[in-house]
């Protein structure tokens, strides 16, 4: 009797030597595809080569998402950190600053910057110089300005219609964590807009990315790696932008926050995490082995029967899409999925309960402050364990935010006074937005003053009233939650 390990009878010895050549060349093959990253003997992940790439050639689509930049602060009001300026040319000089290397959710976190811009020709002539505070001594007159860039690609700059002008200077080189071998100098390109009704605001935009292939579950994605929104350090930054198109489509996915190397993407059934080299040269690829709870949208006491849900929730290490199946680069609507263990908040979440359409966020606003938190660190409510579903549901008592105006705030007569009231859940520091009525269709009208070429639900916006302290009405009005 022949043993399981003998050869069968059949493959020659010239055989046996095509055969092992044949298997040789397959796994070199496998080897120039992925490389095996492996710890205490276990495999972790692959590691796939990128190839370093100008944002700037990317093909459209692409480079309009590397090539916005992130934004910096930019007015005509001096900063008080900085101690000493130069002799401006200009009467109207612009000041301002920029965090990079920010976590999220820390907001004093990163390395600040501060810059100013003049008009070399004077007052009106155009914004020509940039003076960065590349060594941070707060003294802007140490500071050789940087040029105008004189022959920039054409993919460097913007194409809005409301752009009155457009500057992109000299490259900058921002020394930034390169791992654990130290701080390396990173490529940016400072670019300025003035918009036609005098808006002004300085991007920065790092100048390269990377770009490659990878195979999950028997698909085929081009993967691109770089900076979009944010320049969180160098390319290994849970904040970097990553990008996973399947081979012969243009359509990515669309949740938010997929479009970030934190991002925990399920293809094939599978859920997988992504991390980077800080060169950015290879991504590395590995399972989620970790516990997976349930994430449900509940009716409470409510009588209703469709429940379902869509979008992202986010975590303080990660992103995750909520729903049932991909479709489109975005999830389905579904009562109930699978997600990894975590305490999260929600990115945007779509409810429907009924006829009901609600929008949640997390509450980027404070009592007084619009789109500022203060110092009020995040809730990551939404709890999800392993032998308990989280059951989201509406139980918890809402409550009517002031974004504006402050409290204690005083106007003269005559003054107008902006009010801006959002709805929370301030127990899970969500904002409740966008109330429509899915049964309800309606057109809205066009910047041209025409209707639109679609139909929208009917938005359910309060009706607001406000009045003295003795009844009297002073104003009344449509005012949208959100």
């Amino acid at each position: 009797m022949r043993k399981k390990t003998d050869l069968p009878q059949f493959v020659s010895s010239g055989s046996l030597v095509l055969l092992c050549l044949l298997l040789m060349m397959i796994a070199f093959g496998c080897e120039k595809k992925a490389e095996g990253v492996s710890s205490k003997g276990k495999t972790e992940g692959l590691a796939f080569n990128l190839n370093e790439v100008s944002v700037f050639e990317l093909e459209e689509q692409l480079r309009r998402e590397f090539v916005r930049g992130q934004r910096g602060e930019c007015s005509e009001q001096t900063g008080e950190v900085v101690k000493v300026y130069p002799a401006f040319k200009s009467a109207k000089p612009l000041y301002g600053s920029v965090p990079f290397a920010r976590e999220y959710g820390d907001k004093n976190s990163g390395v600040q910057y501060h810059f100013a811009l003049d008009e070399s020709a004077g007052t009106g002539k155009g914004y020509d110089r940039l003076y960065f505070d590349l060594d941070r001594d707060v003294d802007l007159t140490n500071e050789k300005p940087l040029l105008p860039w004189k022959d920039p690609p054409a993919g460097a700059s913007l194409s809005y219609s409301s752009i009155k002008q457009q500057v992109c200077f000299n490259c900058l080189s921002i020394d930034l964590d390169f791992g654990s071998t130290g701080k390396r100098p990173l490529e940016i390109m400072p670019r300025l807009l003035v918009s036609d009704s005098g808006y002004t605001s300085m991007t920065f935009v790092t100048t390269k990315a990377h770009k490659g292939q990878i195979e999950l579950a028997d698909q085929r994605y081009d993967v691109i790696l770089g900076h979009d929104s944010s320049i969180g350090g160098w390319f290994d930054q849970p904040s970097t932008g990553l990008h996973l198109i399947p081979e012969g489509s243009r359509r990515m996915p669309g949740w938010w926050g997929s479009d970030q190397l934190n991002a925990i993407h399920k293809i094939g059934g599978t859920y997988y995490c992504f991390s980077a080299t800080p060169a950015g040269d290879k991504l590395i690829v590995r399972p989620y082995d970790r516990d997976l709870g349930r994430f449900e949208v509940g009716r409470g006491l409510r009588d209703i029967q469709k429940l379902e849900a869509r979008g992202s929730l986010r975590s303080k290490d990660a992103g995750i899409a909520v729903g049932g199946e991909m479709e489109h680069g975005w999830p389905k609507y579904a009562q109930r999925c699978q997600v990894p263990v975590g305490d999260y908040l929600p990115r945007f979440l779509r409810v429907k309960m009924g006829r009901l359409s609600i929008l949640i966020s997390h509450n980027y606003h404070s009592d007084g402050k619009p789109r500022d938190r203060g110092d009020r660190p995040y809730v990551y409510g939404i709890k999800i364990r392993k032998d308990e579903p989280f059951i989201f549901d509406f139980s918890n008592k809402p409550e009517v935010m002031f974004a504006s105006p402050a409290k204690g705030q005083r106007v003269k007569l005559g003054e107008e006074l902006t009010v801006k009231a959002i709805l929370t859940d301030p127990k899970l520091d969500i904002m409740i937005r966008d109330l429509e009525d899915t049964t309800r269709k309606h057109r809205e009208i066009g910047p041209d003053g025409k209707p639109r070429p679609y139909e929208t639900n009917v938005s359910l916006d309060p009706n607001v009233v406000i009045t003295r302290a003795d009844g009297e009405k002073v104003a009344e009005g449509v005012m949208p939650f959100g």
